[in-house]
C-alpha cells in the first residue's frame, strides 16, 4: 500500500501538468497558410488574346500576404506552382488607381489552360507570445489589413453572425459574406466559352489541448465566365467571407487593425 502512494502521487502530478496544459488558453503548434490561385480556361482555340484580370492587393500595392507581385511573379518557380504556356506575356498595369495582370497571346490552346497557385505556411512553434499576434492573418478584419481583391463594386453584405460565445473567445461557422462585382477585361476571337477564376484564402490553426486544430479564415473569389464574343470590360461575381471559425482570447485582444506583419 505504502508502494503504491509514490505512484499515485505521480500520476495525479502528471494529470495536472496536462489538464493545465489543455485549459491554459495559449496555443500550440500555431501556424498560417496563405494561398493565391488563379485559372483561365477555353473551351475552344481562341485567338489574338488580351486579358485584364484583378490580381491580390494589399493597401495601394499588389502583394500577396508579405510578397509583392511583379511581373517577375508569374514565372518565379520558387514561389508558384504554375502553368503558363510560352506564348503569353503578362505584366503588372495599373488600371483606374488598382493593379491588373495583362495577358496577351497569339492563341490560347483548351489543353494549355493558364493556371497559377501560390502558396506560403509560416510556423510560430515556438512557445506563445503576444507579440506573436500582430504577425497573423487578420482574418476577422482582411479589409486594410490583408491582401483583396480590388476594386470591390456594389459590395453588399450577405450574411452575418455573432457567433457562439464561450469562455475563451466564440465560433463562428459562417462569418461575414459580402457579395461585389469586379471589372475584368476580355477581348479574342473564335471563343465559345472562357472561365476565369481566381481565389485568396488565408487560414490561422493551432492546438490548444482538447480541441482538435481549431482554425479561423477569410477569404475572397471572382469568377467570370464568357460566353461567345467577349464585350471588353465586363462585371465578374465575387463573394468574400470574414471572421469564419473559432477565435480565442489571445486573438481577440489583439488590435483589429493590426494586419499580419505589421
Amino acid at each position: 500500500m505504502h508502494r503504491r502512494l509514490p505512484i499515485v502521487l505521480l500520476a495525479l502530478v502528471v494529470a495536472q501538468v496536462f489538464l493545465c496544459g489543455c485549459i491554459s488558453g495559449e496555443p500550440e503548434y500555431l501556424h498560417t497558410s496563405l494561398s493565391y490561385e488563379l485559372y483561365i480556361t477555353t473551351d475552344t482555340r481562341i485567338e489574338n488574346v488580351t486579358l485584364l484580370v484583378p490580381v491580390p492587393a494589399r493597401g495601394d500595392r499588389p502583394a500577396i500576404g508579405h510578397d509583392p507581385i511583379s511581373d517577375a511573379f508569374y514565372t518565379d518557380p520558387e514561389s508558384l506552382r504554375s502553368g503558363l504556356p510560352d506564348n503569353h506575356t503578362l505584366a503588372i498595369v495599373p488600371v483606374d488607381g488598382q493593379y491588373y495582370l495583362r495577358l496577351t497571346a497569339p492563341y490560347m490552346d483548351p489543353a494549355r489552360p493558364i493556371h497559377v497557385d501560390y502558396y506560403n505556411y509560416t510556423s510560430f512553434r515556438d512557445k506563445f507570445r503576444p507579440e506573436i499576434v500582430p504577425q497573423l492573418i487578420e482574418t476577422r478584419h482582411p479589409f486594410g489589413n490583408e491582401s483583396l481583391f480590388l476594386p470591390k463594386q456594389n459590395l453588399t453584405l450577405t450574411a452575418s453572425s455573432s457567433g457562439t460565445p464561450n469562455e475563451r473567445g466564440y465560433y463562428d461557422p459562417d462569418g461575414y459574406r459580402y457579395s461585389y462585382t469586379i471589372p475584368i477585361y476580355a477581348q479574342y476571337e473564335n471563343g465559345t466559352k472562357v472561365t476565369i477564376y481566381s481565389h485568396i484564402w488565408g487560414l490561422i490553426e493551432w492546438s490548444d489541448g482538447f480541441d482538435n486544430t481549431p482554425v479561423n479564415e477569410y477569404s475572397d473569389t471572382y469568377r467570370l465566365v464568357v460566353k461567345g464574343e467577349p464585350q471588353g470590360w465586363m462585371p465578374a461575381g465575387g463573394e468574400m467571407t470574414a471572421g469564419k471559425g473559432i477565435y480565442r482570447e489571445w486573438q481577440l485582444n489583439a488590435s483589429p487593425t493590426s494586419g499580419a506583419g505589421k
